[in-house]
């Protein structure tokens, strides 16, 4: 009978396990980040190993491909082999190229803020407050940056102040209204740079800077071979240039860092460092990183443009200090205002690293190269060559050519007229104003007068008597009713009627100082030692003073300005009348000295009273056969040339503004009493007329 078949315990069929809850989307991100992760460092590895590999020499080849000639390094890596035939090291290949990393950091900087805004536990008004000073940072170098490019900071090119120095040239420099108390040009003073200016202010500084930035003497004209504003300009655009430069540096690494920081729908910050960076956050940081690149690039020009625009070398390094201050705004407010928090969170970022290579470090190069190569090439020839043209060209308007003299344009007649001036101006050579101002000034005890009180000036007691006297003419000056009697004569002398007179003594020998200062011989204390001036055209207040030594009371003496609008006075006149009567009537001979001297002297007066030099003139020749007929042939003379060429005024009567008659010295030939008035004439004349 069959045995049964060993029965077998029914074992009971396996259960489905119990379906587990799905995982959260977080933990799937983060799996998933940390997979990208994991791959990523694994091919990091897998690519360092194969470069040891390839600089040690070993290969990997697949199996049955095994060379002859090499040979296994083991038994356990069939398919790694060394070359039999060198069995050394292998040198790296030219087309492997090294690599080498380094860390970035994260910068302090207003422009970082976003880096960290809502990763941090901050307050809600610290991210408020952090999130404004981001907004307050752009909103504050894009001001700055519109400033910079607006027509009200970006000052017009020096091109312009070319028109401007020719209008000044024109209408204000030579102008006669402007002529100082020493005689000089407005022109003068400007281009000497004279610092008592208190017209033409804005062309003397233009001249000032000018001269310093070109390094011109003040009268040079001319391109000189060191020009010390062109290179501080040179060297502050440099430095302007080197700043931007590092600002756009600082945002490539930061770009770099941002880029290789792995990307997800979420940020995953942990341990003070990213782990992964959200799409939203990194367009923003990209977004500002682009803003950031173009107010960099905009201030590079825009400062580059009022750099070279800036004449002030002083000013020069002012501006590039001022700039670099605009560009360091982020890194002023993280500083200064950023909450302490955020501030904190920003210093403890771990940084990223970043690798590079020899290529990317030779490009880089090259790119640095070229670009301040050609920056500094093209700021050079195109901004600082032509300022520098623009600035001579205006300095030739402002002070080339002929400086020394002014205009006067008399409306009347429609005439211009003008006046020649003295080069320059010295302290040691004063005009007679400057002398009275000097030596009464009392800043000093040299410029301090003494107890006789004033050395030149002529107080008076109210203003209508100093304006009186300010403006009153040399005639009027000479007349009997100014001048009652003859200074020298009734004061000056020792035997005087007034030399004892204190108040006139002092008054007369002021007037004699004054004299000597308008003739340049302030020194000078007595009428002799101004006796060799007496015959000169601008000595009418020497004549005024000394009537006796200058031949004012004397009728025979040469006379050219013996009159009064030359200062002889009235009452000197009049003595030299009294002479004149004690005289024959006879005409002087050709050696009479003051028959010679009229004539010597006829270019000199002439000239002075016409304004011009007579001998450029063709009527001088005729005027010379006169002047040579005169001193040959003598009195007689005048009755083939009774009248003066460019006078038109007869001899005989003389010219109450240039010379007095001469009829005193020839009173025959100018037929003294018969057709003559008695004053000119001795009175033995009428005498003999009345018995004849």
């Amino acid at each position: 009978m069959p045995m049964p078949a060993p029965s077998t315990p029914s074992t009971p069929a396996p259960s489905d396990p119990a379906p587990s809850d799905p995982a959260p989307p977080e933990t799937e991100d983060q799996i998933s980040v940390l997979g990208s992760r994991l791959q990523a460092e694994l091919a990091d590895i897998l690519a360092r190993l194969q470069v040891v590999e390839e600089h040690i020499g070993l290969c990997i080849v697949k199996p049955g491909e095994l060379k002859p000639g090499a040979c296994r390094l083991s038994k356990d890596e069939p398919n790694v082999v060394w070359p039999c035939e060198t069995q050394a090291p292998r040198e790296p290949s030219a087309e492997v190229e090294s690599m080498e990393s380094t860390e970035v950091f994260f910068e302090e900087s207003a422009w970082s803020v976003p880096l960290l805004l809502g990763l941090v536990d901050v307050g809600r008004f610290d991210a408020f407050f952090a999130a404004t000073l981001v907004l307050l940072n752009l909103g504050m170098q894009a001001a700055f940056t519109w400033v910079l490019l607006s027509d009200g900071f970006i000052t017009e090119p020096f091109e312009t102040k070319i028109d401007s120095a020719k209008i000044w040239r024109t209408s204000v420099a030579h102008d006669s209204k402007y002529l100082d108390l020493a005689e000089t040009s407005l022109v003068s003073r400007v281009c000497a740079g004279d610092g008592a200016l208190i017209l033409s202010t804005t062309q003397a500084t233009l001249v000032e800077h000018i001269n310093s930035y070109l390094g011109l003497e003040k009268s040079q004209l001319t391109h000189s071979l060191f020009q010390p504003g062109a290179l501080l300009c040179l060297l502050c655009i440099v430095l302007w240039s080197l700043c931007v430069g590092k600002e756009l540096r600082k945002i490539w690494l930061q770009l770099e860092a941002i880029i290789g920081i792995p990307r997800s729908h979420h940020t995953i910050y942990r341990s003070d460092a990213f782990q992964v960076m959200s799409v939203h956050r990194f367009g923003l940081l990209i977004a500002m990183s682009l803003a950031r690149v173009a107010i960099a690039s905009i201030l590079l020009i825009a400062g580059n443009l009022w750099l070279a625009r800036t004449t002030s070398i002083a000013d020069l390094m002012l501006n590039a200090v001022a700039l670099n201050a605009i560009i360091d705004v982020d890194e002023m407010i993280f500083t200064a205002i950023l909450p302490l928090q955020i501030k904190h969170a920003m210093q403890r970022l771990k940084p990223v690293r970043v690798t590079y290579g020899r290529r990317r470090s030779q490009r880089e190069s090259v790119v640095h190269f070229g670009f301040f190569t050609a920056l500094l090439l093209s700021v050079y020839l195109l901004l600082l060559v032509p300022l520098a043209d623009a600035m001579l060209a205006t300095k030739n308007e402002l002070c080339g050519g002929n400086q020394t003299f002014v205009v006067r344009y008399n409306p009347d007649t429609q005439l211009s007229y003008g006046l020649v001036t003295r080069s320059s101006r010295e302290y040691g050579h004063l005009s007679p104003i400057e002398l009275a101002v000097q030596a009464h000034k009392a800043t000093s005890p040299e410029t301090t007068p003494d107890a006789s009180g004033p050395t030149y000036i002529l107080f008076s007691t109210n203003k209508k008597h100093f304006d009186a006297g300010s403006t009153r003419s040399m005639r009027e000056e000479s007349s009997e009713a100014s001048s009652a009697f003859c200074l020298e004569t009734s004061v000056l002398s020792e035997s005087s009627i007034y030399s004892q007179d204190p108040e006139a003594r002092l008054y007369a020998t002021r007037m004699l100082k004054n004299a000597a200062a308008s003739l340049g011989r302030a020194n000078a204390s007595t009428c002799q030692e101004l006796s060799d001036q007496c015959d000169s055209p601008d000595a009418r207040l020497l004549r005024r003073v000394c009537g006796e030594t200058c031949g004012c009371v004397d009728p025979f003496s040469s006379a050219w300005f013996k009159v009064e609008a030359h200062g002889c006075a009235s009452s000197c006149l009049s003595l030299g009348q009294q002479h004149l009567q004690n005289h024959d009537c006879q005409d002087v001979s050709t050696a009479d000295l003051g028959w010679q001297r009229f004539w010597a002297d006829y270019r000199i007066a002439v000239s002075s009273f016409v304004g011009h030099d007579i001998t450029t003139f063709q009527a001088y020749d005729a005027a010379n056969i006169t002047i040579q007929a005169m001193l040959s042939g003598g009195c007689p003379v005048l009755s083939h040339f009774p009248t003066d060429v460019f006078t038109n005024a007869a001899f005989c009567t003389g010219l109450s503004d240039l010379f007095r008659p001469l009829a005193s010295l020839c009173p025959q030939t100018c037929g003294c009493g018969a057709s003559l008035p008695l004053s000119a004439c001795p009175a033995s004349c009428v005498s003999a007329n009345m018995s004849a």
